[in-house]
């Protein structure tokens, strides 16, 4: 999912390849974005003391490439020259390619989308699930990360294998693309699955598809309760 590398530049003359453009900054840093920059260079090392665990050289090295992103000095740049005439050239700054950043990150993403849709079968309906942790286990999610979070993303597509099974009273297995969010849209810390689910699954012989047209929300809901409550809270049995 990486993009194009172009490599270090200090001054350089190219011809424009179109497929380097996702390492390029082609366009001016807007004003949404300076912001974005200004709150994370004036509030970084606060926010790492107010929260130890974020004080490590990975969560520093995102953060550092980001504030340099689109600047010459210190990211570098590569520089255009018109082939014909041979006068006049354009700079453009190289991007940091940090997942933290905003505008480099909408690379990512769009790559991750164009292979996902690669691999979505023909004719099969997929449904958009969202799971959810309730709020008063937050602050343990939180406290025992590194097990509890790879444990709740397990969780996720076991759950909605053994709701299948139950709907369609047999055995089913389906397929699921699982994205772990760690935070909700105002920025509290809210642990949550998002899960690019089939509406249906192969029975246990994988010979046979088995369509779900209607899935009930309510055995959903409790299926949800009991997988998270079993599955989850056996990864750190002292904090419960």
């Amino acid at each position: 999912m990486d993009s194009v590398e172009v490599g270090w530049y200090n001054s350089c003359t190219q011809t424009y390849d179109p497929s380097t453009r996702c390492a390029l900054m082609l366009v001016a840093p807007a004003q949404d974005w300076n912001v974005f920059q200004q709150i994370f260079a004036e509030h970084w090392e606060a926010f790492q003391h107010a929260h130890p665990r974020y004080q490590t050289s990975y969560y520093d090295g995102l953060v550092a490439k980001m504030l340099a992103c689109g600047n010459p000095d210190l990211m570098g740049y590569v520089e255009y020259r018109c082939l014909h005439c041979g006068q006049g050239t354009h700079r453009v700054a190289m991007s940091c390619k940090s997942s933290l950043c905003l505008r480099c990150a909408k690379v990512y993403v769009d790559n991750w989308v164009s292979q996902v849709s690669q691999v979505l079968h023909e004719g099969v309906i997929y449904r958009h699930i969202i799971l959810t942790v309730p709020a008063m286990f937050r602050t343990t999610f939180y406290q025992n990360a590194p097990v509890v979070l790879s444990a709740f993303m397990r969780c996720g597509g076991q759950c909605l294998d053994d709701f299948y099974s139950t709907v369609r009273g047999k055995a089913l297995r389906g397929g699921y693309i699982t994205v772990l969010h760690t935070h909700g849209r105002n920025g509290q810390y809210h642990p949550h699955l998002h899960l690019l689910a089939t509406s249906g699954g192969y029975d246990a012989e994988g010979e046979r598809w088995e369509h779900l047209q209607y899935l009930p929300y309510d055995v959903l809901r409790r299926q949800w309760q009991w997988s998270w409550w079993m599955r989850v809270s056996g990864s750190i049995p002292t904090a419960w």
